[in-house]
Parts: C-alpha cells; structure tokens; sequence
C-alpha cells in the first residue's frame, strides 16, 4: 500500500523557493481557549503559566506540555505560556495531551506544522544555498504563505487506535499571531492575472483508511478514487517589499508522505531542533508541472519556477530562456543549456486524471540524480484502466525526458523529494479567508 495525502502546496518546491492552539474567538479544534480556567494551571503548560490570573479571555490557551526550549528559532509571539514553542521539536501544542482528555471512543485529531524542509534531488537548482537559506527563513518566522499544516483524525475505541475510516486534511495556511494556525479558506485568493477562483488556496478533506497494526504510510491511505493529490495545487508566495501583495503562485501535483512517524513518539514531534540545527525524521515527495509554472515570476530572482528547475538560477541577459520551447539536450553535453530534464508525467486532463497519478518516468537516470531507481514502475503503453500502485499495477506511462520519442509523452513535471521536520500545533477549526497578519513583536 502506499500512503498518499493531498497537500494544497508543493511542500519541497514552496519552502525551498520561500521554506497550532484556538483561533481568536477561542473556538479551537481539540482544546483552545477553554482548556485555562484563568487561575494558572492550564493542564499540560509545564511551567504553571497557562492562565493569567485574571479571566482574560483574550489570551488564547494551547494543549501543551514540556519545558519551552531555548534552542528554537522563536521570532513570532507568544514566546511564554502555553502556545510557547515547547520540547524536543518546538511545538506550540500537544497532540498526545489532547488524546490524554479524550472519551475512549472519541476519535483522536493530529495536527501539525511543517518546520522545516530541505529538498534533497536538486542541488544545482531550487537547492542552492542562497534558496535554501531564504526557506529557512521563511519556514522559522511561518511568513504568510509559509505555514504548512496537517491535520489527521483517527479513529478510537476503548481507549486504543483502531482501524478504520479516518480524515485527512494538509495544505497551506496562515500564523495568528496568538499561537494559533488556520487554514486558508473557500475565498481566501484574491484575483489576480489568469486566476480567478477564490477557492484556490482551500485545503481538502480527503477519507482516509487507518490501520494501527501497520507502520508508517501504510498505516494511513487514502484510496486512488478518493484522492485529490491528482489536480492542481496552488500556493502563494508574498513579498514583503511589495507591502506582502502576492508575488507568485507555485502549482503542484501528486503529494505523497513517504515516510512517517506513526508511532506514539511521532504524536508531537516529527523529528527534532538540536542547537541551531533541524534533524529531519521523516519524507515526501511531490510533481512541479511544467507548464502552470511557466507563467508567474518571482522577484527574488527575475524569472520563473519552470525556469529554475530546468536551469537553475539564470544570469542578467538570460531570463528569457523557456522552459516549454528549448529543445531538450542531456546536460552537461557540450553547449547544452539544461541544467536538469523534466522525469515524470503527470496528467493534464480530467479523463487523465481519473486513470492515473503523477510518476517518475524517465527511464535511466537522466539527470544523473544520486539513489535514482533502477527499475521504473511504468510501462511502455498508456494505461486503459486506472493505473493505482497501491493496488499492485504500473504507475502509468513511462515518459521521454528530452520529448523525442515517437512513441512515448515527453515528460512535463519534476519529482521532488524533501525531507522535513514537523511539530503539534493548534489547528483552528475555521478557517481563514485573509492572508496572515504581521506579528507585533
């Protein structure tokens, strides 16, 4: 089986070109506002700070528990009481004291933020230092679009995990500024040249079946039919010297957490914050499709996201180099310009979609990508029928990295895989319709 959970974003390409408690009316999912009685001993604060002494009802109150850790890279408030960053991995609420309050057949919700992600398959192009480090910064301060949450329900009988029907809900969202995370919501996206739904930046809730007896992605899986992770996904990316208007927008396809803690250890934290450093604990992966990357440019380097994946960072003169129209060459052969080949396939229509998902598909390891398989699990022929690897088929079609072929698509997406740490948050049950505030500090 393979776990596969839709993310409203493309969680490797967002943070590396960028890369939760009650919301203000104290109406959290899984312990907010009211879980303070106002006389300072919240349950789980670890330091007896939790309520302020006095009724206050605009203090927001998390689920927490542990000592704050000064090793966390804190930048945005609270940074006491219960929402402070806490344990081994910062989180600023915890998913097992909330389990601890349940009824024994109430169903357990996991929440959590992504606090950092490195992309580990493309080092000469969306992973260059100077990327990676503006991703970090984003993913330390969670500036606008650079909340990542997820948030998971499972079932429960007596007191125990059981299997069963369970949700999953992941995508992009927003800091409160009171310790508290929320998704955005059905009308959040303003307009903008090209895209006009408002719904494009809504996370989706998505059935998932849970086992406990098993580990890891096959323990939670969201059947093929079931899963949204084959459409187009949209994440916005501001500019905070544009006054935080939308800069770009990233699209992806074909989310998949590869790997993940399901374990008890795995409730809070999902890897761990040793000194300066993140120690990543987990995997996924995802598709950046050509051509919906091909039109938005960002500031930061003048040029598109298509663009930096087939040729890195482009100098002065260059810019207008195109990803679509460039005849494809094998880089590093004489006078190619490509720094790296599109590797999979994608589908790009509905009838596409209803058959088969985004996959790797370029046989022999064009890129010379380190740990690149062997073995590919597609086929020569276009699939007729629903192409599901959970169910023991292909992933579909194998594609031509340089579109040469006449018998196979040239591939039209890139896989990216990220490795990433991730803390319990507090999870608004509403979500949010503007984009994140800035912080008062």
């Amino acid at each position: 089986m393979r776990l596969r959970w839709f993310l409203v974003i493309a969680l490797a390409a967002v943070c590396t070109l960028g890369a939760a408690c009650g919301d203000d009316s104290g109406d959290s999912n899984g312990g907010g506002a009211d879980t303070g009685d106002g006389d300072g001993d919240s349950p789980g604060d670890g330091d007896g700070d939790g309520g302020d002494g006095d009724g206050d009802a605009a203090e927001v109150m998390c689920v927490n528990t542990g000592e704050i850790n000064a090793d966390c890279p804190v930048k945005l408030p609270p940074f006491s009481g219960t929402c402070a960053p806490r344990g081994e991995c910062c989180h600023r609420a915890s998913n097992s004291a909330k389990i601890d309050m349940l009824d024994p057949d109430e169903p357990a919700v996991l929440e959590y933020r992504l606090t950092s992600v490195v992309v580990t398959n493309h080092p000469d192009t969306v992973s260059q230092p100077v990327l990676l480090q503006t991703a970090a910064t984003r993913a330390d301060t969670c500036a606008g679009e650079q909340c990542l949450l997820w948030r998971f329900t499972l079932p429960r009988s007596g007191g125990e995990f059981v299997a069963g029907a369970g949700k999953s809900t992941i995508g992009i969202g927003r800091y409160n500024c009171d310790g508290t995370y929320s998704f955005y919501g059905p009308t959040a996206a303003p307009d903008r040249e090209g895209l006009t739904d408002p719904a494009r930046w809504e996370a989706v809730e998505a059935d998932m079946m849970v086992d406990p007896d098993l580990e890891g992605r096959d323990a939670r899986v969201i059947p093929f039919g079931d899963n949204p992770n084959r459409r187009f996904a949209r994440s916005p990316f501001t500019d905070p010297a544009m006054d935080m208007e939308i800069d770009w927008e990233l699209v992806s396809q074909g989310f998949d957490i590869i790997d993940i803690d399901t374990a008890d250890a795995g409730e809070d934290c999902q890897g761990t914050r040793s000194g300066e450093d993140w120690i990543p604990a987990g995997q996924f992966l995802s598709y950046a499709p050509l051509e919906p990357n091909s039109h938005d440019i960002t500031n930061q380097i003048s040029q598109t996201y298509c663009q930096l994946l087939a040729f890195g960072i482009l100098p002065e003169g260059m810019k207008e180099r195109d990803c679509l129209e460039l005849p494809r060459c094998t880089p590093g052969d004489e006078g190619c310009d490509w720094v790296k080949l599109p590797d999979s396939l994608c589908p790009e229509t509905d009838a596409e979609r209803d058959l088969f998902g985004c996959h790797l598909g370029a046989e022999g390891n064009p890129n010379g990508d380190t740990d690149y398989p062997d073995d590919l699990n597609c086929t020569q022929d276009a699939p007729t029928e629903v192409a599901d690897p959970d169910s023991g088929s292909s992933a579909g079609q194998c594609c031509d990295p340089l579109g040469a072929s006449e018998t196979l698509p040239a591939c039209n997406a890139y896989l990216t895989l990220t490795d990433y740490t991730a803390a319990a948050v507090e999870i608004t049950d509403e979500p949010k319709n503007e984009i994140a505030p800035v912080c008062e500090i």
